[in-house]
């Protein structure tokens, strides 16, 4: 299917000349009169003047990195550096689980020229320039600096589909992450992707309320630029807002009559076990058509608690939509389009633990598991399933790692030949099929449906058999009220050259009255023995909110893994299997 270019430069344009009083962007502040708003012709006005200034203190293919918390500033800067020429580098502001230090590696990594920032932010830096000399020494633009800039001529450059629009450097764990290359050809199959899941919310009515951080891929491509390419409203919050009051996010949904909202499986369950009843009271999610569900594994149980808890204030369960997805595929690879539910697949336990999928008729407890899938594959793409050693293709009854092909897939790494052969030029053994992005995550094809099982790195082989960490830390969690819901992670180490299963979880509080924290660590090797029939090598409870997390909240295995191993954990009580001697 051959899809029409978009242009976001020329989208933005088009919008502040047929509909320049309609609103584009709007950031919800704690308090109503907190709020900040744009309207088309406010951000292409602004977006002109800022890119007038890069154009006279920078040259067209330079790099910027763009360091801001969620604002109109961010969306601002954004288009202005595609109105220019320049290649922004979205980035996670300090204080978000980075320090100043990963931002100069960045920097140095995309040799970057410019830094557009906050003049905070940059008073900040500035002020630590003796630690991070070449850092500081970049061109530094605030929104104050272009102001006081005097006027320039702005000249847009041409835009073709092989044009880079953007760099998108992914989470890393203690590595410096890889700048995915993100091209307007990506952009513009996303927007025709996005567009599809959109099929039956989408209106003139439609309003969308993200709180993912802009810098991220689902932030970014939905909050800034899907929302201008299909006209709709983009309503925006602080992701610190809804983590220390998950039930702002619904209150802006109800208030606002959103009807497009999602976040990862982790959010809903926050949702489920932080938002007492008595803060639900008038709640009315009665609008809410889209509530995607992505970026990390999708549970089944938290779907229907989620569902079941807010039912009564007019959440319905066909309004979730699973999908699937990577900054190296843009955003979106699978998604719902024509499904009126959340399709579920109850498959054999043992069977799986074993690579292979036998649907059970029945759900039974601890011998089946129940899937959810994370839709079709979009139009166009190639989706296959490969054994990640031999490279040849999987059967239709086992896991494999996902492998894709399409419009979407981004260009590759930027400046490493190397990574970009391994991730994105993968061919399937026997028939040299290809090429194909590797995407690292283990899943399976059942009727057209994709069903992602976890990542290929965190996965858990304990005497030939496999184990998702997701399932063991979700044994975990369900133990004690002491433990936090998503505060923990299942890893395994080699010791004596045998595979063993370390599990790190956090606590509410250090102390809580009456809690034998060894009685629970029991409790925990106990479930985790009967569950899923391995024994524990190690259990380590630790402090409150100390885990490793990505900037979208999802749990760093490896880091965690690592911090164990360097004896850096926050310990309140652990357990560890008697040395052999």
């Amino acid at each position: 299917m051959e899809y029409s270019f978009i242009n976001p430069v020329e989208i933005l344009q088009q919008r502040a000349q047929e509909t320049p009083d309609r609103l584009s962007h709007m950031l919800l502040g704690a308090k109503e009169e907190e709020n900040q708003s744009l309207t088309y012709s406010q951000l292409d006005r602004a977006v002109r003047e800022m890119a007038a200034y890069l154009q006279s203190v920078a040259e067209p293919g330079q790099r910027a990195l763009l360091v801001y918390p969620t604002s109109l500033e961010f969306i601002q800067a954004m288009y202005a550096c595609l109105y220019a020429g320049i290649i922004p580098i979205p980035t996670n502001p300090p204080g978000m689980n980075r320090s100043a230090q990963r931002l100069e590696a960045i920097a140095k990594d995309a040799r970057a020229s410019l830094v557009l920032t906050t003049p905070e932010y940059q008073a900040a830096f500035l002020a630590e320039a003796a630690q991070f000399p070449d850092f500081a020494a970049l061109t530094w633009v605030t929104r104050e600096a272009v102001m006081s800039g005097g006027s320039h001529s702005l000249q847009i450059p041409v835009i073709t589909p092989k044009s880079t629009a953007f760099i998108q450097y992914t989470s890393g764990s203690t590595n410096i992450p890889k700048g995915v290359i993100i091209s307007y050809r990506n952009l513009s199959y996303n927007a025709h992707a996005i567009r599809q899941t959109r099929k039956y919310e989408l209106s003139d009515e439609s309003i969308a309320l993200n709180w993912a951080p802009l810098f991220h891929d689902m932030g970014l491509l939905v909050s800034v630029f899907q929302t201008v390419v299909d006209g709709t409203k983009s309503l925006m919050m602080s992701p610190i807002m809804f983590m220390q009051n998950p039930v702002s996010w619904l209150r802006g949904i109800q208030k606002y009559r959103v009807t497009a909202s999602g976040a990862p499986n982790f959010a809903y369950e926050l949702c489920i076990h932080k938002i007492p009843v008595e803060k639900c009271e008038g709640l009315d999610l009665s609008t809410w058509k889209l509530a995607y569900n992505s970026a990390e594994p999708v549970r089944a149980e938290t779907q229907t608690a989620f569902a079941e808890k807010f039912a009564p204030y007019g959440f319905r369960p066909e309004a979730f939509a699973p999908c699937y997805g990577l900054a190296e595929a843009t955003l979106v690879v699978s998604s719902y389009v024509n499904e009126p539910k959340t399709i579920t697949l109850t498959i054999k336990r043992n069977d799986f633990e074993e690579g292979k999928i036998v649907p059970a008729e029945t759900a039974n407890g601890k011998d089946t598991l129940t899937m959810v899938s994370s839709g079709t594959p979009l139009a166009d793409l190639r989706v296959v399933l490969a054994d990640p050693k031999t490279r040849h293709p999987r059967a239709a009854d086992e896991v494999g790692e996902i492998w894709v092909a399409g419009g979407n897939i981004a260009e590759g790494y930027w400046n490493r030949p190397d990574d970009t052969k391994h991730t994105f030029g993968a061919h399937l053994a026997g028939t040299h099929e290809g090429p194909f992005l590797r995407t690292g995550d283990l899943g399976f094809l059942h009727k057209g449906h994709l069903y992602i099982t976890g990542r290929l790195k965190d996965l858990l082989i304990v005497r030939g058999r496999n184990y998702y960490p997701q399932d063991v830390e979700m044994t975990v969690e369900s133990i004690h009220p002491a433990l936090r819901a998503g505060g923990g992670a299942a890893f395994s180490i080699t010791e004596d050259d045998v595979e063993q299963l370390v599990v790190a979880h956090e606590v509410q509080r250090r102390e809580i009255e009456g809690v034998d924290w060894q009685d629970v660590i029991k409790d925990i090797r106990a479930k985790i023995a009967r569950e899923h029939g391995i024994r524990a090598h190690a259990v380590v409870l630790i402090r409150r909110a100390t885990i490793s997390k990505t900037s979208s909240g999802k749990i760093m295995r490896s880091e965690t893994r690592r911090q164990y191993l360097a004896n850096e954990l926050q310990v309140v009580a652990e357990w560890r299997a008697p040395v052999k001697t």
